[in-house]
């Protein structure tokens, strides 16, 4: 009789062997976003695009930019800490939302 595996176990042994474990940390940066910068960040910023570990941001206007390029290592501090791994090296942010 075989052994019964829980389903976790399953499906992470799969995305390990896709290799796509680092797309859904990237993945989950975008649909946490909120939790990661908190509600004030949020409210004003919006995780766009991911390239070359470059994130970019769009934001409310010229001084959000302003003041969250100020924070920029913070963020990509959080951000990589809530992905488990380096996602982003850098923030790019532009007045568009």
């Amino acid at each position: 009789m075989r052994d019964i595996e829980d389903i976790g176990s399953i499906i992470g042994s799969v995305v390990d062997r896709m290799g796509i474990n680092s797309k859904l940390h990237t993945s989950s940066v975008f649909n946490h976003w909120q939790e990661i910068v908190g509600k004030e960040i949020a409210e004003r910023s919006r995780p766009r695009k991911l390239v070359s570990k470059t994130l970019h941001i769009s934001v409310v206007s010229s001084t959000w930019a302003n003041e969250l390029s100020l924070m920029s290592d913070d963020l990509i501090s959080r951000i990589n800490a809530f992905a488990g791994e380096e996602v982003v090296k850098k923030v790019r942010f532009r007045a568009d939302l």
